[in-house]
């Protein structure tokens, strides 16, 4: 064995120690880099001398066999499902919040409150049913009812608002993943095919599928060529290869699982069905559109609901009743035609605004003291005009405010499960 031999297995080991050195540095540079993955070098004897004659076997050094990531897929694959679980808990508190927000009665009077003082004023009527100033505080306390309805119905509007506006960023972020995703899938093929170790690039990809699972509920695999394809549950195809997949949103009419009017379907060109709203589950973007077409949607029926009936029911005893100046058949609030946004229509009636002696006390024309219609009102308090008749009103709302509450804590619970694992 000469000296250039000697030399050359020297030299091999510098060239190996100088690419781990290299490789090291490269890992402490990218200490704080989002998603990287420790990389390491992985060494290989060279063929020795002697080695086809079988005697006198000398080694001559080692060289570079690849560099390779310190990753587990399966770790990945369990940290994405994690995530994508936390996202949702997370998401849907944000908009649990806001709710909370709205029915929290603790600084202030709420529609429970009001409403009940809707209905004792009613009660002092009965006592006083000619008093013009007991009349007035009539008035003022409906309106005060009114008024709460609307601001509950615009408030928790706006919030739906907030989710829909925030479907279409998401939309946009997945497309966006979407593409980066079939980007890298190309690049790492070349690189691969060339022999090479795309650890950066595979970082990178593993970094977007991550992203693009806290999203929504999605599948991936392999293909033949090391491809990641991506799947929505429910859907279809994401990612083929190279090929994206781009959804789109739209604004359509209501349907008949809570999608309002005039918020965002979402569309996938793919799918057999091409609307695909409501078969997204899962991630962020799910968590939104159950809090916006479920959560959301049926606080807002509850509402109306209960609107619709304080206003028939009050209005079928007052058009019984006959007012100071004889008049009859006259409504307490304007008519609804229907449930639908009855809690931003109710209102007052003409005849009451105008004029406090157009409210009914009396059955019975020239009656004084005759405070029968009254005491009929005030006693729709306590019955069971909600519900299918199994809540009153009062315990309809306490219901809808309660049920916030719940699923909110509920929530919150399942996040901080979850953002432990």
């Amino acid at each position: 064995m000469g000296i250039p031999s000697i030399m050359n297995t020297g030299y091999s080991g510098l060239v190996a120690s100088k690419a781990a050195m290299a490789t090291t540095g490269h890992n402490i540079t990218n200490a704080n880099t989002e998603g990287y993955s420790r990389q390491r070098v992985i060494t290989e004897s060279t063929d020795p001398h002697g080695a086809k004659l079988g005697h006198n076997v000398i080694g001559t050094g080692t060289r570079i066999s690849r560099i390779e990531r310190v990753n587990d897929e399966y770790v990945e694959k369990q940290v994405r499902n994690s995530q994508k679980d936390l996202d949702h808990y997370e998401e849907k508190d944000l908009a649990l919040k806001q709710l909370e927000d709205i029915f929290n009665e603790m600084n202030g009077d709420g529609l429970n409150r009001l409403i009940s003082r809707f209905f004792n004023e009613f009660r002092k009527l009965s006592e006083e049913p000619e008093n013009t100033a007991v009349r007035q505080s009539v008035r003022e306390s409906t309106q005060a009812v009114v008024n709460d309805f609307h601001r509950l119905r615009r408030e928790v509007e706006e919030v739906r608002g907030h989710l829909d506006g925030r479907v279409e960023g998401f939309v946009r972020e997945v497309n966006s993943l979407a593409k980066d995703i079939t980007g890298l899938n190309e690049k790492i093929r070349i690189v691969e095919t060339t022999g090479g170790s795309p650890n950066d690039l595979l970082d990178k990809r593993d970094v977007s599928l991550k992203k693009l699972g806290a999203l929504l509920d999605i599948t991936m695999y392999k293909d033949k060529v090391g491809n990641f394809n991506v799947d929505i549950k429910g859907v279809g195809p994401l990612v083929s290869g190279t090929e994206p997949e781009l959804l789109r949103v739209e604004r359509t009419p209501a349907d008949d699982e809570g999608k309002p009017e005039v918020a965002f379907d979402i569309y996938a060109t793919s799918s057999v069905h091409g609307v695909i709203t409501h078969r997204i589950k899962g991630g962020r973007l799910g968590a939104l559109l159950e809090a916006r077409d479920k959560t959301v949607s049926t606080i807002l029926d509850r509402l109306d609901d209960m609107a619709f009936t304080l206003t028939d029911e009050v209005n079928s005893v007052h058009q019984q009743g006959v007012s100071l100046g004889g008049g009859r058949n006259i409504n307490y609030f304007s008519e609804l035609e229907s449930k639908q946004r009855a809690a931003e229509f109710i209102s007052l009636s003409d005849d009451v605004l105008s004029n406090v002696n157009n409210i009914a006390t009396a059955f019975d024309l020239d009656s004084p003291g005759d405070n029968r219609v009254a005491i009929a009102i005030s006693e729709l308090q306590s019955q069971k005009l909600m519900n299918d008749g199994f809540a009153t009103i009062d315990e309809w709302y306490n219901s809808i405010v309660s049920d916030v509450g719940v699923a909110a804590s509920t929530n919150k619970f399942s996040m901080n499960q979850q953002r432990d694992i």
